[in-house]
């Protein structure tokens, strides 16, 4: 698939999915240090300073009907839980709402999006049942999402993320985020081996296992989620 970065930092996402034989076809990334970290590895894709100003990016270089996928970690900073959590209105995790107006101009049929976990409880979940139905509402209603921590995939850091997956086509039979079971960094297998400790995969919450769903397309009413043992319980505006 042909891929554009957004909030490209210094292109982890990138080299992430080069190596799983897609092309990057464009960055943005605001920070210009970052950017020449990029112009480094990636001299011939062009690049932009701005999310907000990227629709116009894209019509100028034509990545309009020649994306199929956007990538990107939105600012996280107002929904953190060491910030003041002012979530999908405050100016820098509100940046999401541009990356999406990106996403449905440039016509791509996959979103994959990475934040902190205090994004599936800012609001007390209401921002994220926000995100789910905006995602349905701009034609990526098969949306899959899990909280992945670096620890598990042989990296020497504790790093717990949440990913979203967002489609306009159903995935297919298997969940897209997935862990590797047999591997020593696989969190069944951590859990095994040291059940006693503390500030395992699950965290404090649970987000343990994969989150699927497909949403109903909504203008006048958003999901609310319900914060379990087990993960999310989330009741879509039609359901009753």
């Amino acid at each position: 698939m042909r891929f554009v970065s957004l909030f490209a930092g210094v292109g982890g996402f990138d080299l992430g999915l080069e190596l799983a034989g897609h092309e990057c076809i464009a960055q943005v990334e605001i920070d210009r240090h970052c950017r020449q970290v990029l112009d480094k590895h990636w001299p011939d894709v062009p690049k932009h300073d701005d999310v907000r100003s990227a629709i116009e990016f894209a019509d100028r270089v034509g990545l309009v009907g020649r994306t199929d996928l956007v990538c990107g970690g939105f600012p996280c900073q107002d929904v953190s839980v060491a910030g003041k959590r002012a979530g999908l209105a405050g100016e820098r995790t509100g940046l999401f709402w541009d990356a999406l107006a990106f996403t449905t101009h440039v016509q791509a049929r996959w979103l994959l999006l990475e934040n902190v976990p205090g994004l599936l409880t800012s609001n007390q979940g209401r921002d994220f049942g926000v995100i789910l139905t905006a995602l349905a509402d701009a034609g990526l209603p098969h949306i899959e999402w899990k909280v992945l921590d670096s620890q598990f995939f042989g990296v020497p850091q504790r790093r717990r993320r949440v990913f979203i997956v967002a489609s306009a086509e159903h995935p297919g039979r298997r969940p897209l985020l997935t862990e590797r079971e047999g591997r020593e960094w696989h969190p069944a297998t951590f859990r095994k081996a040291r059940k006693d400790a503390a500030g395992t995969s699950e965290g404090s919450i649970g987000f343990s296992h994969n989150q699927g769903l497909d949403i109903q397309p909504s203008t006048r009413a958003f999901p609310t989620l319900r914060v379990g043992g087990g993960g999310l319980a989330v009741a879509t505006p039609n359901a009753r």
